[in-house]
């Protein structure tokens, strides 16, 4: 739940940063022309810029995985479920053989 606050605020900052970029560099224009190429103002793509903020965020999500020890816990977590696994794979063939009975 941390990590996915800890996005959202990401996320919040950087839109948030892009408004504050886009009213700085409007300047004394009554509006500023996004995508438009008229050459006034500051021309951002938004979709790209979007593209950019989320691919950052998901970068730095990635940056904080350890990566070394993720096989040992993966191993380690199919083994402490093991139990719920096979549990699953009965079920699955109760409900096949109900089902083509």
């Amino acid at each position: 739940m941390k990590s996915v606050l800890g996005f959202f605020s990401l996320l919040a900052f950087g839109v948030l940063a892009a408004g504050v970029l886009a009213v700085v560099a409007s300047g004394s224009l009554p509006r500023l022309p996004f995508g438009e190429g008229t050459g006034e103002g500051l021309n951002i793509d938004l979709g790209s810029l979007l593209v950019g903020l989320a691919a950052g965020l998901l970068l730095s999500a990635l940056a904080r995985i350890s990566w070394a020890e993720l096989p040992r816990r993966t191993v380690s977590w199919l083994l402490a479920n093991e139990r719920n696994f096979a549990r699953l794979a009965w079920g699955f063939l109760f409900v096949v053989i109900l089902l083509f009975y």
